[in-house]
């Protein structure tokens, strides 16, 4: 062909293989979620779309093979175009002609190379990248005749990788990571497109597949029980100074759970006038679960039982205390508070931009993420457990902690027991520093 057709076919494979790289870009970017709404609205080619999307890899193997055939192609052409500057080379220098073959394709390949790159790749995937879900739908007209046209081979093909990939123990992977979808959260809270509730909400979803009972449950010495012994009337009295639907009944110690005592049974008893029935005729049975169970396991069987709250034991077989539906939700949504709420306390206030007084029950996750540290939650799940540890000591007021560059300070107890903390942030601590109680930050004389 003379060098004028040629220039002319190479520019069009060239054009070619952009306007396919400008599809296939558009489609393996495409937000499905929204590519979703239109087909469900009846948007003309939403449909045939989302087939093309919901194959991934059989869209990228139709991409591989029309792009290889039109990379080859534009090779060909291109050495049918450079061939006669290898004969004139070899006329007017005298030089081999596998020398002139060398320089003269060394030279034009290189070109193409580059010019493929940049008019066949990079800027149509460039341009393809950020549009709106209706081009993407244009698009995806012309992909779906080239992946109709290759189905029956590709289909073949994929079939035949998959079995010789087993033979060699290698397994079709999860399509989409849990980090990937938290970096996708990321970029859309960046662009404004998820709200920071709805961040957190879908961070929550995530630790809480890892979540255990224990860190969830109310510890056996908040529990609110009653003893069989207690005659209706007292149990009433302490139902509705609690606020609770329905309370554990032990019988002589709090390891002892007999049942559950609800409300509704036992004021439809006092209805009837039947104060002095046997407390336990009332009992329901109680659901236990150990303190190793993981959240969501446990919510799922809340769903299937039918039942709001479990009673947690520890290794021993003793009450370690009890877990109910509003704290596995809570979990998730974060807290959630009724009229019988309003008089809990916050789990912290914020005093200043380093200073903060906090609940010793608070999470370590939660301080983790509200300070930006990370203090080791391996052997405890509170504030209060943290300091309790790494003191190695019956705690008193003044006590302190040092750990992940913050100060935490004992302020109030309850017998034994850490009530308040004063939580600090400190400058120049590593942050590989370990946690180091008051007395050892005294240096002997």
């Amino acid at each position: 062909m003379d060098s004028i057709s040629g220039l002319i076919v190479l520019l069009v494979l060239v054009l070619l293989q952009g306007v396919l790289t400008t599809i296939y870009s558009a489609l393996s970017n495409a937000r499905k979620a929204q590519i979703k709404e239109l087909a469900e609205d009846r948007y003309p080619g939403a449909e045939l779309t989302l087939k093309l999307i919901d194959n991934p890899l059989t869209l990228l193997a139709v991409y591989q093979f029309w792009s290889i055939l039109l990379i080859m192609l534009s090779t060909g052409v291109a050495i049918a175009l450079l061939a006669p500057e290898v004969i004139v080379m070899v006329e007017e220098t005298r030089v081999s002609t596998d020398t002139a073959e060398v320089l003269t394709y060394g030279s034009g390949v290189p070109i193409l190379t580059i010019i493929l790159l940049i008019f066949s790749y990079h800027l149509p995937a460039a341009l393809a990248i950020g549009r709106d879900e209706k081009f993407t739908i244009l698009v995806s007209r012309p992909m779906s005749i080239l992946y109709f046209i290759l189905y029956p081979l590709v289909t073949a093909l994929q079939t035949l990788s998959v079995r010789v990939s087993r033979v060699f123990g290698v397994h079709p992977i999860a399509k989409i990571t849990e980090e990937e979808i938290k970096t996708l959260v990321d970029a859309g809270s960046e662009d404004g497109m998820i709200e920071d509730e709805e961040k957190a909400m879908i961070y929550s979803v995530f630790k809480f597949g890892d979540t255990l009972a224990r860190e969830v449950m109310v510890p056996r010495i908040d529990m609110v029980a009653i003893d069989i012994k207690t005659d209706l009337k007292d149990a009433l009295d302490t139902i509705i100074k609690a606020g609770h639907s329905r309370i554990p009944v032990y019988e002589d110690t709090i390891d002892n759970i007999k049942g559950l005592l609800y409300a509704k049974d036992l004021l439809n008893v006092w209805q009837k006038g039947e104060a002095t029935a046997d407390m336990a005729s009332l009992l329901r049975a109680p659901y236990f679960v150990p303190e190793s169970k993981k959240a969501a396991d446990l919510l799922e069987e809340f769903q299937t039982r039918k039942v709001h709250l479990a009673i947690v034991i520890d290794e021993y077989g003793g009450t370690a205390g009890l877990v109910t539906l509003e704290d596995l939700i809570e979990e998730i949504v974060g807290e959630i508070r009724d009229e019988y709420d309003l008089l809990e306390e916050e789990e912290y206030e914020k005093i200043s931009e380093t200073e903060y007084i906090c609940d010793a029950g608070l999470d370590l996750d939660d301080l983790n993420e509200l300070l930006d540290v990370e203090l080791a939650t391996d052997e405890s799940d509170t504030l209060g457990g943290f300091i309790f540890t790494a003191l190695g000591k019956v705690p008193e007021v003044g006590d302190k902690v040092v750990a992940e560059g913050i100060e935490m300070e004992v302020l109030t107890l309850s017998g034994r027991r850490i009530q308040k903390v004063r939580v600090t942030k400190i400058e120049d601590v590593p942050d590989d520093t370990p946690p180091v109680s008051e007395s050892e930050l005294v240096t002997p004389e």
